[in-house]
């Protein structure tokens, strides 16, 4: 069993998201590239970029286009849900679903009743942080792991960013 840790870096303007392992030797690098109305993200692997990750606009449920090198397939997260959920559209982990926690602490992507990685967060951080264990050891679920994950922390980050910029009511 193999254990991944992902993290946002501290002082980055895109948001840039890391995946080590328990050596802390970094396996995976997120970054937000700039756009006007959604921020595409890109995957790389020691400057080799591996996955794209781009938001389709104007679908009634979220969708996410993603491109590696390999394969094409869709991320398509609930309209509404009280626990997060992405469910794999296509490409050879198609099924494949990512379920949260009612906090969004802790996550499992399972497939076919096979749990493939779990994941939880680690509390009392600056910085928002998971350790993810792997229980299918093979690269491609390593990959699919990483891009799902990199995906939650990117929303979870637009998802603060949305609330903050909420104007307040005022004051009578």
């Amino acid at each position: 069993m193999k254990r991944l840790h992902i993290a946002r870096k501290l002082l980055s303007l895109l948001g840039k998201i890391q995946i080590t392992d328990d050596a802390g030797a970094i396996l995976y690098e997120g970054a937000a590239r700039w756009g006007w109305l959604a921020r595409p993200w890109r995957i790389t692997q020691h400057g080799q970029e591996l996955a794209s990750i781009e938001r389709k606009l104007w679908s009634f449920a979220p969708i996410w286009n993603i491109s590696t090198r390999e394969e094409h397939f869709i991320l398509r997260g609930k309209f509404w849900s009280w626990r997060r959920q992405v469910t794999v559209e296509g490409g050879r982990f198609d099924g494949a679903v990512l379920r949260g926690s009612l906090l969004d602490m802790d996550f499992e992507l399972i497939r076919h009743g096979q749990t493939l990685a779990r994941a939880e967060a680690k509390v009392l951080t600056l910085r928002t942080r998971h350790s993810i264990e792997l229980l299918d050891d093979s690269p491609q679920a390593e990959l699919l792991t990483a891009i799902l994950m990199i995906h939650l922390l990117a929303q979870k980050g637009e998802d603060k960013q949305m609330v903050a910029a909420e104007p307040t009511p005022p004051h009578l």
